[in-house]
């Protein structure tokens, strides 16, 4: 299979953009995901998807805890700070007061526990137990769609045109 090619197709699925952010001894560690995902409700799991080779994600793994933010159209700039590889990418990201892995500005976040781990090709399959949730605001989501970021737009009511 060409790379190329399969990057192209799932290009054409929008998904979602999820911070995920552990605290460690050192400070924050993260990393940006397109594959946060509810995975079962009883019990309550959710999963993701990361490259083997993730160095942000082997300090997560060790912590065996971290917080999922789910961000808003407005923090496309955060996303591509937090997407890089520079042990610095933290430097100027704000936080919830006193806490060091709630992202400020994001639409909702759970705290999770470490479950399980799947090796599927070069990436992991990651399950996880959220502990707890919140809903922090209602706002637009950040999408990445077509190798871009984006933001949703309402479509139109079933009466209106373009609907069969």
């Amino acid at each position: 299979m060409d790379p190329q090619s399969y990057r192209q197709f799932f290009g054409q699925l929008p998904t979602g953009v999820t911070a995920i952010v552990g605290k460690s001894a050192t400070g924050p560690v993260g990393l940006v995901v397109g594959t946060f995902s509810s995975v079962s409700l009883d019990p309550p799991l959710v999963s993701f998807m990361v490259t083997k080779s993730s160095r942000s994600w082997a300090a997560i793994q060790a912590l065996g805890r971290f917080t999922a933010n789910i961000l808003a159209s407005d923090q496309r700039r955060l996303s591509q700070t937090l997407s890089g590889w520079s042990p610095d990418k933290f430097r100027n990201v704000m936080f919830d007061e006193g806490e060091a892995h709630i992202l400020q500005g994001c639409l909702a976040w759970a705290d999770c526990v470490l479950e399980r781990e799947i090796e599927a090709g070069d990436h992991t399959i990651v399950l996880a137990r959220p502990c707890e949730l919140n809903v922090v605001r209602t706002a637009k989501p950040l999408i990445f769609f077509q190798r871009a970021y984006h933001r949703t737009l309402p479509v139109e009511d079933a009466r209106g045109p373009g609907w069969a």
